[in-house]
């Protein structure tokens, strides 16, 4: 029998709506720069964000925002701000920019389309060490107070319940400091209604990665990446669940119609990292001439939130909170990984190394060695920055990937 031929079209329906939503979200939250008729609350990324949804702050997020400077190169300039001001230039890059942006902002300079400004910051420490710290810088600069979530490490043998528990106490101080901060009672039954439209956008955002199971994927790493934002900052609008139902439709009906998003497709590969948001044309291009599909990252799992319980909307969130992939060991980190290897079919693994994110990078030669030794599988680590292009060596990198295509080819013989 032949083989059975599939059609190529490499850019989703979805990506039109996406680009509505993020639209929506960055315009509504600067006409607030004028009417100033919502709080304007700036979070971390793992920050329990239905408690301030529920008392109607406008969210944002300082990490999301950092990305789309990377992904539009701008992200250097504001970047060269911080270290004008003597920061070190090996920082954080979401850091930077985030902090760039702001003291750009106070003294008048054109920064690219700057977050609303903010009237209160929430953190946690559920990502790395920096971050609290980056707030706490925030909070000076802006003159408005600031909380800190503390979420300990999900080492082995700690009991996962005590630490939920902590930070639901935690959750309980944040709701009386809000209230007092404005003047409002809090609404539980709004807060029942916020977690309800997390909970079904959570689900069919893990519908969503699950999708990529198929064989052959309908839709590439880099096509579904972007699909992050909704879930993280728009989660308690049911226009939400109802973007992800339409393109895990849309993602089924691909499969049905033989369609996938690049040609000649030889191997899955795994990425894990934050993507390098300043190099995704490079690498797309030339990870498909080498016949390399990056299927799915544990990325993703940063932003599953799929905790959230309507019937009890505190022990969903302070779950959410206090699971956080990032504060998982790197030993649960490798087995997960493992399981991802097998469950997506994948061939190689692509580690990216990022300069200024240590905590995200400092398991990954671990990770890589313990899943290469379980399952024979070829990796590579790779260099770069999530925001800085200037840390970005697109030839040095491009050789690393054309020796993993050989590495895999060799194998295949």
């Amino acid at each position: 029998m032949g083989e059975i031929e599939w059609k190529v079209s490499p850019r989703l329906d979805s990506q039109k709506r996406l680009g509505k939503l993020i639209n929506q979200h960055y315009n509504g939250a600067r006409e607030l720069e004028e009417t100033r008729a919502q709080p304007v609350a700036w979070v971390s990324t793992m920050s329990p964000s239905e408690i301030l949804w529920a008392m109607d702050f406008c969210v944002q997020y300082p990490e999301a925002y950092a990305a789309t400077c990377g992904a539009r190169h701008v992200a250097h300039a504001h970047c060269e701000i911080t270290e004008m001001h003597g920061y070190e230039r090996h920082l954080c890059t979401y850091c930077r920019n985030s902090l760039g942006s702001t003291l750009g902002v106070l003294e008048g300079q054109d920064i690219f389309e700057p977050l609303a400004r903010p009237d209160f910051l929430l953190v946690t420490n559920n990502t790395c060490i920096l971050i609290t710290k980056w707030f706490e810088h925030l909070s000076y600069y802006w003159k408005i107070p600031m909380v800190s979530i503390d979420c300990p490490v999900l080492l082995s043998g700690v009991d996962e319940r005590e630490i939920i528990d902590h930070v639901k106490d935690q959750c309980l101080d944040l709701i009386k400091l809000l209230e007092g901060f404005t003047g409002k009672k809090f609404d539980y039954d709004r807060f029942k209604e916020v977690a309800g439209n997390a909970k079904r956008s959570g689900d069919n955002y893990r519908e969503m990665i699950n999708t990529s199971k198929n064989v052959p994927v309908p839709a590439t790493f880099f096509d579904i990446m972007g699909h992050n934002f909704p879930n993280l900052v728009l989660r308690h609008k049911p226009e939400t669940a109802e973007h992800y139902e339409l393109m895990n439709a849309e993602l089924k009906q691909r499969i049905a119609d033989r369609i996938v998003s690049m040609p000649d497709i030889k191997y899955r590969l795994y990425w894990d990292g934050i993507p390098y948001w300043v190099a995704i044309r490079e690498l797309s291009e030339k990870l498909q001439s080498l016949g390399m599909c990056l299927v799915i990252s544990s990325y993703f799992e940063l932003f599953a939130f799929d905790r959230n319980d309507p019937f009890d909307p505190l022990e969903g969130v302070a779950a959410n909170t206090a699971l956080s992939y990032f504060s998982r060991s790197v030993d649960y980190k490798a087995k997960f990984t493992e399981q991802m290897f097998k469950d997506f079919k994948l061939d190689a693994g692509i580690f990216a190394y990022t300069i200024g994110c240590k905590s995200g990078s400092i398991g990954m030669h671990y990770i890589s060695d313990y899943v290469n030794k379980k399952l024979g599988a070829p990796m590579t680590i790779i260099e770069g920055d999530l925001v800085d292009e200037t840390f970005y060596n697109v030839e040095r990198n491009n050789m690393k990937l054309q020796a993993l295509a050989e590495m895999l080819e060799a194998k295949n013989k």
